[in-house]
Parts: C-alpha cells; sequence; structure tokens
C-alpha cells in the first residue's frame, strides 16, 4: 500500500497532454488505487481471518535458490536497461533483457530467442508507433520507426 500510494504522488507531477481529458498520469495512477485497494482488501482478510501469524513470512517459492537468482537476474536487468537504454536503443535492450531472463529461467535457448525477438518489435510497435511512447532509438534499427 505503501508503494501504491508513492506511485500515486509520483504520478501527480506527470504533465497533462493538451486536448485530452487524460494525460499521462491516467495509467500510474490507475494501477496504484487499484493496488491500494488489493492491499487493503487483503489486510482486511488477514484481520478477519483473525489467525496469529508471524510479521514476516517467506513463501515456499522465496526458498529455492532458482527464484532467488531469478528475481536477482530480473533487477539487475531493471538496472542495466535504465543505465544503457538511451544508448542502445529499446529493441535492442528488450531483446537481450527477456531473452536474459527466458535463459536463466532455463527456456529452451530457441525459444528464447524466437520470443524475445518477436516480443521486442511487438511492443516497440505498440508502444512507439500505436501509443506514441517516444522510446530510446537505435541508429541501426531506425526502419522500425
Amino acid at each position: 500500500m505503501a508503494g501504491a500510494i508513492a506511485i500515486f504522488l509520483s504520478a501527480t507531477q506527470f504533465s497533462a497532454i493538451p486536448g485530452q481529458a487524460y494525460g499521462a498520469a491516467t495509467m500510474p495512477k490507475t494501477i496504484a488505487l487499484l493496488t491500494f485497494g488489493l492491499g487493503v482488501y487483503m489486510t482486511g482478510r488477514s484481520v478477519m481471518a483473525g489467525a496469529r501469524r508471524p510479521a514476516i513470512v517467506i513463501a515456499d517459492w522465496a526458498r529455492s535458490p532458482a527464484s532467488v537468482i531469478g528475481l536477482a537476474v530480473s533487477l539487475a536487468l531493471i538496472v542495466i536497461y535504465i543505465l544503457f537504454s538511451d544508448l542502445i536503443g529499446f529493441v535492442p535492450m528488450a531483446f537481450m533483457m527477456m531473452a536474459a531472463l527466458m535463459l536463466t529461467l532455463r527456456v529452451k535457448p530457441l525459444t528464447a530467442i524466437l520470443v524475445s525477438i518477436v516480443a521486442a518489435v511487438i511492443i516497440q510497435q505498440a508502444f512507439g508507433r500505436l501509443l506514441l511512447v517516444p522510446l530510446p532509438r537505435n541508429a541501426f534499427l531506425g526502419f522500425l520507426w
């Protein structure tokens, strides 16, 4: 719920799109409100259950070394995207990120590569052309814009 509040407050700083009833803050605010509502629901269910539980419970999946590695790789890929996407461009970065994560999660290499290529291009076309989101560009892949 704290994360939802932070996202909502951050989204209030986004500028409006002239001539439209909605702007850049619409989706983040909507997601934040839904997330906050889910947090209230889950907290309420826990309180209504009345069972005494420890404050922090580690789920079974979190005890698996493969899951911990997958989480660490996911977080590292996010940091790498933030640092290098402007230099490398969205499509190559998206491809590398998806392929790396799928390979970490033991997807077959050919499947990981093919899905990563197709997904990166589809995501770029959906956000870049349809939604007009300015994604980082790469000089070598200009034909995609």
